[in-house]
């Protein structure tokens, strides 16, 4: 049975599922399914990241010629956890705003989506400033693009969740730790 939604009523199977990543790729194999190959935009329903439902999803336009790629919609919590503007400044390379420390992950997740046509999954961690690491999940999905387009929308989402400080001696010890725990969010809710 293909489903044309990701509501909980159309898709019970998804009720216990939190891990967006995981939920997000579901839905584009689904799509991708009818289609023969990456699903076109108009598969899916972006206003869901405006009304707060895809919090933590984006729509980026990625320039396969120069690499400028652009936000085009956040979910409402993906500012906050990129530090960006609360609205996407359209047609403005992310690189601009994102943090350092996210923005090869973006460019590497964009272009694999792209090279593979199929979705990419990226998790680890990053360090911040006095010890505190980050860690992150994060899932790049191609939509259908005109062969030869310049530009070709990706589809996705991103979550992290700050550790506590950690100190040189323990960090390997405490990410070897936590790549083996059910990651939550700040808000206590498991994470992706």
């Amino acid at each position: 049975m293909k489903r044309s939604s990701e509501s909980p009523s159309s898709a019970p199977e998804l009720v216990g599922e939190l891990r967006d990543s995981e939920r997000i790729i579901r839905l584009w194999r689904d799509k991708a399914s009818l289609s023969g190959g990456p699903p076109p935009a108009a598969a899916f329903d972006f206003s869901r990241m405006t009304n707060g439902d895809w919090g933590y999803r984006f729509l980026i336009n990625a320039d396969v010629v120069d690499g400028d790629h652009a936000f085009l919609v956040c979910g409402s919590q993906l500012p906050r956890l990129l530090e960006l503007p609360q609205t996407p400044a359209h047609g403005t390379p992310f690189a601009r705003h994102l943090p350092r420390r996210y923005r090869h992950l973006f460019i590497e997740g964009c272009s694999e989506a792209i090279a593979r046509a199929e979705p990419v999954r990226m998790s680890g961690a990053v360090a911040q400033d006095y010890g505190v690491v980050e860690l992150y999940r994060a899932a790049f999905l191609p939509l259908a693009a005109a062969p030869n387009a310049a530009t070709q929308l990706i589809f996705g989402t991103f979550n992290r969740r700050l550790g506590p400080k950690v100190w040189a001696a323990d960090t390997f010890r405490q990410i070897h730790s936590w790549v083996g725990e059910d990651i939550r969010s700040e808000d206590g809710l498991p994470l992706l």
